[in-house]
C-alpha cells in the first residue's frame, strides 16, 4: 500500500508538468487548428533561460576580467541566491523562463507559422517539426550541448533537492509545487477566456477566424497573444522540472510528445480538458511502474492509453464532438 501512494503521488506532480504543457497545445489548437509540435522546445527555451539568468552575475563577472574591465581576482557576484536567497532566486527564474518560452513562440508564430496559415495542415505540421529541430540544434551551441545543472549552487541546489518521504520512497520538495502552479495557471487563464474582452475575442477567433476579422476583431493580435501565453506555461514548466534534473537540448522532446498525448486524452482545444489529461496521464504512467514495468518503459503507456482513447472516445474526455457540414 506504501507503494502505491508513493507511485500515486509521484504520478500526480508528473502530470502537473504535462497539464501546464498540454495548456499550451489545447490553446494553439482551439484559435488555429495547429499541432504545435515545437511547443517541448518552448519548454526547453525556458529552461535555458531560467539557468542563464541565474548563473548571469558569475558570467559577467568573468566576462568583465576577460575585457579588463574588471581588476583580477574580482568578481561581480556569483549567482542569483546570493542577492535574493533561494526562494527568490527560484521565482525569478520560473518568472524568466515564462517570458522566454513566451518569447520564442511569439517569435515561432510571427516567423514561421503566420506566413503558412492558409496552407494547409500538412504544411503546418512540417513547419513545426522544422522549428522543433532548429531549437534543438540551436541549443547545441550553448556548452557544446553538454548537460547543465543546478548541482552547484548551494541553498537553492539544498532546496530543490531536498525529499519529503512518501510511503515507501521520496518526492523532491521542489515537485509539491507543480500541483499548485498548474492549478493556478489553468484557473487564471479559464477565467481570461471566460470573463475578458480578450478571451471573448479568442473565442470568436476560435469559431470562425474570418468572420470575427470582420467583427473588426484583431486576429493576428489574437493568435499572437495566445502562443505568448502557451509559450509562458511551457517556459515555466521547463524551468520547474530544470530545477530538478537540470537540462539538455533534448530535454523538450518526451515531456512534448507526452503533453500532446495529454491534450488528446483530455480533449484538445479544452483548457480543463488539458489539466484533466495531464494528471491522468502521469498517473498512469507511474502506476504501470508500480505494476512492475520498468521506469524506462513507462513513457510507452501514455501511447497506449492514446490509442485507447482515440479508439473509445476520438474527441477526448472533455472535448466536444464537432460534425463538419459538407
Amino acid at each position: 500500500m506504501d507503494a502505491l501512494v508513493f507511485h500515486l503521488a509521484a504520478g500526480i506532480t508528473a502530470g502537473a508538468i504535462y497539464a501546464m504543457v498540454a495548456l499550451g497545445y489545447t490553446l494553439v489548437y482551439g484559435i488555429i487548428k495547429l499541432i504545435n509540435f515545437a511547443h517541448g522546445e518552448f519548454y526547453m527555451v525556458g529552461a535555458y533561460a531560467g539557468f542563464g539568468l541565474f548563473t548571469m552575475p558569475s558570467w559577467l563577472g568573468d566576462l568583465g576580467q576577460r575585457a579588463h574591465v574588471l581588476p583580477a581576482g574580482h568578481h561581480w557576484g556569483a549567482l542569483l541566491p546570493d542577492w535574493v536567497g533561494p526562494w527568490g532566486a527560484m521565482a525569478v527564474i520560473v518568472l524568466a523562463a515564462g517570458g522566454a518560452g513566451a518569447l520564442v513562440a511569439v517569435l515561432a508564430e510571427r516567423v514561421a507559422y503566420r506566413p503558412i496559415r492558409r496552407s494547409g495542415r500538412l504544411v503546418a505540421l512540417v513547419t513545426a517539426i522544422g522549428v522543433s529541430f532548429l531549437l534543438q540544434n540551436l541549443a547545441l551551441f550553448i556548452d557544446n550541448g553538454n548537460p547543465l545543472s543546478y548541482t552547484r549552487s548551494g541553498s537553492l541546489d539544498r532546496l530543490c533537492q531536498s525529499s519529503i518521504a512518501v510511503g515507501t520512497g521520496g518526492i523532491r520538495a521542489i515537485e509539491f509545487l507543480y500541483v499548485p502552479m498548474s492549478l493556478l495557471m489553468m484557473a487564471a487563464f479559464w477565467h481570461v477566456v471566460r470573463s475578458t474582452r480578450f478571451g471573448m475575442a479568442m473565442r470568436a477567433v476560435s469559431l470562425d477566424l474570418d468572420a470575427a476579422r470582420l467583427m473588426g476583431i484583431d486576429v493576428n493580435g489574437v493568435i499572437r497573444n495566445t502562443f505568448l501565453a502557451a509559450g509562458f506555461f511551457a517556459g515555466v514548466a521547463g524551468a520547474l522540472v530544470s530545477l530538478r534534473v537540470g537540462m539538455s537540448p533534448q530535454m523538450g522532446f518526451l515531456p512534448g510528445l507526452n503533453a500532446f498525448v495529454a491534450a488528446v486524452v483530455g480533449g484538445i482545444g479544452s483548457i480543463p480538458g488539458a489539466l484533466v489529461g495531464g494528471y491522468i496521464l502521469g498517473i498512469v504512467q507511474y502506476l504501470v511502474v508500480w505494476a512492475g514495468v520498468p521506469t524506462g518503459y513507462k513513457d510507452v503507456a501514455s501511447f497506449i492509453l492514446l490509442i485507447l482513447v482515440l479508439v473509445v472516445r476520438p474527441e477526448g474526455i472533455l472535448g466536444r464532438r464537432t460534425v463538419e457540414k459538407v
